[in-house]
């Protein structure tokens, strides 16, 4: 079939032993030129969240000669589609902090998981990936501002070394058999030692070394300071870092993606020691491709702040191309990975991305009105037009309150006078010569359009709190954003179980108990949930919600309510934080309520009087039970009335924490619980 197709077809469908340069070249061309209308859109949309257009002057004032309607009118900014960009993305980083995450079992071998990969999945969010919070904060400002949210997820294994100068006196102290061995007469030993000490400098750096310690007697060696294990999240502009072909409706169905990044020459350097890229395409790109990307390869944030990157001599644009390529002998696929330059002939590396099934990026759009994924709308399309309305009634008011303060003055022609203001000296020749023109009259009603044209933009993306379809509207973004999170976690999780280490020890908020989360099978896969009720925004739902779940604990007939976890969410709500603070493991709490009575029967043993501990009452009898029930302990109640009277005072305390407990129990069904031997039967099913 390949002997059918044009030798580009050919390299963007097939695996070659070799990368075709020319092919990526021109689907890298293709794809930027088919994105200019999406660009466009999204400078547009740059221009309205920012208020910017042409013309615009620091004093808010048009002038120039089609400034309407006057030279000098006003140009007032409204800032109607920021504002409410900025209010959710405050609301989805609020609902990305406080969302709950649950992993579930795709099958029998990973039920025993589940619980432990969603505390997991929920420190990964927290601390496992870096800066994971930012990258997602500027995601949800793509999403709302340009209709497209893109992030990269991968994973990232590096080992940084720093320099630090070693003396030989130094080595002597710590390692007096390697001092003899560089200064004695076998210098391949030598360097052999110098080499086992630090595995990180090469030959050439090695025999430096053992040269300038002989000689001088101090050198730089490499010291491995700094490891990196951890899965990557990147947020990517959705218009012109991020390239796909126009007519991609699944991105994950695309035969090619192109990221475009930029890198300082050190970074292109420190690529060839670390990820194997070619030193000879790495020189040539720091010597020739420095500020070479033009104008038209700019985002649409680059191109409204007109940076020209070929003013800029320290950056190399970069381009990532990912393919998926069919082996023609089997018909397998892979994810291919090539990184080059639109204006260099060969490329820096060429790879097959083992542990991708699909590409490494996560694409969301606002609104999934249209198949094709650049043919969306975003919240500057929506509020464009209320925008626009607001910033014409509120010109139109200054510029009536200018006409009223200063009208235009009638005076004789070619006699005008030559100041005007209060207490200056007017000279006429007839009263009436010099007079104020007529001034329009107020318009009530351009403040009455003015705030019906912001309810209807706060309508229109649900922040208009007396309307109760806003909460519908809210709830859709939001699990819009965290659909995205959920799926950037799925990846993150899939990559950890195909490269990550072999086990992680973590602690999440609201869960006391340290936990261990070891790699396990690469192909157990879990259905991930990621919530966040809207709702939970009022303190007053909130607090409701806390009552109605507490108030089950009533209903409970056979115990299904797991108290110590309702506790822990209970105390998550009131505050995440402090929660994991003031919660400790189950296990610890047991041992702290023994240690305390243990404590306090000491206490009283020696003649100090204690009072019932607040909390563990039911622990607490047992315990005591077990002491009173000693030889010794009875023998000294029998003949020492205080010590005895001290335990049974003790002893009491809890028997009346224990039956307030029961009366709200009483007070529910009218009797006391039943009981068979002391054991409850009150909520045995019938």
């Amino acid at each position: 079939m390949s002997d059918e197709l044009s030798d580009i077809d050919v390299a963007l469908t097939y695996v070659q032993n070799e990368p075709n340069i020319s092919a990526l070249q021109h689907a890298y061309d293709k794809a930027k030129l088919d994105q200019e209308q999406y660009i466009e859109s999204c400078e547009r949309s740059y221009n309205d969240r920012r208020n910017m257009w042409p013309g615009k002057s620091g004093d808010m004032r048009k002038s120039g000669a089609n400034a309407f309607p006057w030279d000098g009118a006003s140009d007032m900014e409204v800032n109607i589609v920021g504002e409410r960009i900025d209010t959710y993305v405050a609301l989805l980083t609020q609902a990305l902090d406080r969302s709950h995450i649950k992993a579930f079992p795709t099958s029998h071998a990973s039920m025993a998981k589940a619980s432990v990969v969603s505390m997991f999945l929920k420190w990964m969010r927290k601390s496992y990936i870096p800066d994971f919070k930012k990258q997602m904060e500027l995601g949800a400002n793509h999403l709302l501002e340009k209709g497209i949210m893109v992030s990269y997820v991968g994973w990232k294994r590096e080992k940084r070394t720093f320099k630090q100068v070693v003396r030989l006196q130094e080595l002597e102290a710590a390692m007096p058999e390697l001092v003899e061995i560089i200064l004695g007469d076998d210098i391949a030993e030598a360097e052999a030692f110098v080499a086992n000490a630090y595995p990180e400098m090469s030959k050439k750096r090695v025999k430096k070394a053992v040269s300038e310690l002989r000689i001088m007697g101090v050198t730089e060696v490499s010291i491995p300071r700094m490891s990196v294990d951890c899965p990557i999240v990147q947020s990517c502009e959705p218009d012109g870092e991020i390239l796909f072909p126009s007519y991609v409706t699944d991105p994950q169905r695309a035969p090619y993606v192109f990221w475009r990044t930029f890198y300082t020459a050190q970074e292109l350097e420190k690529k060839v020691a670390t990820e194997g890229w070619d030193k000879e395409w790495v020189d040539e790109a720091i010597e020739k491709l420095k500020g070479t990307d033009s104008m038209d390869h700019q985002t649409a944030s680059e191109r409204a702040q007109q940076r020209d990157l070929d003013d800029d001599e320290d950056l190399i644009m970069v381009v990532y191309a990912y393919q998926r390529l069919i082996d023609e002998e089997d018909g397998s696929e892979g994810i291919y990975c090539t990184v080059f330059h639109p204006d260099a002939e060969k490329y820096a590396k060429h790879e097959l991305l083992n542990g991708y099934d699909d590409y490494p990026f996560i694409v969301t759009r606002l609104n999934d009105n249209q198949k094709r994924m650049y043919e969306t709308t975003s919240f500057a399309d929506i509020l464009r037009g209320p925008q626009w309305q607001v910033k014409t009634e509120r010109d139109s008011r200054i510029d009536r309150a200018s006409m009223a303060t200063l009208p235009p003055i009638f005076h004789p022609a070619g006699q005008p006078p030559k100041e005007w203001g209060p207490g200056r000296r007017l000279p006429y020749r007839r009263l009436g010569e010099i007079a104020y023109g007529p001034t329009p009259p107020f318009d009530p009603g351009s403040e009455r359009i003015e705030a019906q044209m912001i309810v209807q933009a706060d309508k229109a993306v649900g922040l208009d709190l007396d309307n109760p379809l806003s909460a519908l509207r809210q709830q859709f973004v939001v699990n819009k954003y965290l659909d995205h999170v959920k799926d950037i976690l799925a990846l993150a999780f899939k990559l950890f179980q195909r490269m990550g280490p072999d086990e992680v020890f973590f602690q999440v908020t609201g869960s006391p108990d340290p936990q261990v989360m070891t790699k396990g099978d690469a192909d157990d896969n879990f259905s991930i949930i990621v919530s966040f009720d809207t709702r939970e925004t009022d303190p007053e739902s909130v607090e409701m919600q806390m009552k109605n779940m507490a108030t089950l604990m009533q209903i409970d007939r056979n115990g299904r309510i797991d108290v110590d976890k309702l506790l822990e969410l209970l105390a998550a709500q009131v505050n995440p934080f402090l929660a994991d603070h003031v919660l400790q493991p189950k296990d610890d709490a047991d041992d702290n309520i023994k240690r305390d009575v243990t404590q306090d029967l000491t206490s009283i043993f020696a003649g100090i009087e204690m009072p019932a501990r607040p909390s563990g009452h039911g622990a607490a009898m047992q315990l005591i039970q077990a002491y009173v029930q000693q030889p010794d302990i009875q023998q000294r109640m029998a003949n020492d009335e205080a010590f005895a009277n001290r335990i049974i005072q003790y002893y009491k305390q809890y028997e009346m924490v224990a039956m307030q407990a029961e009366n709200s129990v009483i007070g529910r069904i009218g009797t006391a619980p039943a009981q068979m031997g002391g054991i409850s039967t009150q909520d045995m099913p019938a």
